[in-house]
């Protein structure tokens, strides 16, 4: 049986999640919309994958950012899926450049001790 959150003893309990979205957007005209926060204290470490399923030449562009800011080279073009591990994860957001409308998914997964 799972031990979850403080109901266990273990000291070192290690915990890994995963998430998946899918947005449907447009140009959010520079706004970041945000998929996932952390409000807690514990340091979470996470790979993060974003797959645009815009049509190619029709569709907008996916950036990423992280804990508020802009991933330097993560531009997912439609048609085209990345991915990212990073440290002391904090928020994941996504702002949408370009014309049209684009389904983009978001994976992600979270581990940490606690």
């Amino acid at each position: 049986m799972a031990n979850l959150g403080g109901f266990s003893n273990n000291p070192l309990n290690v915990i890994s999640d995963s998430v998946s979205c899918t947005i449907e957007s447009g140009d959010t005209n520079g706004a970041a919309t945000t998929i996932w926060q952390d409000d807690t204290p514990f340091v979470i470490n996470g790979t993060i994958v974003v797959d645009n399923k815009g049509k190619v030449g029709a569709s907008p562009k996916a950036a990423l950012l992280v804990n508020g800011t802009a991933i330097n080279g993560f531009v997912v073009a439609p048609g085209e899926c990345r991915s990212i591990t990073v440290n002391d994860l904090h928020s994941i957001s996504i702002i949408v450049t370009g014309t049209g409308t684009a389904k983009i998914n978001i994976s992600f997964s979270l581990n940490y001790k606690f």
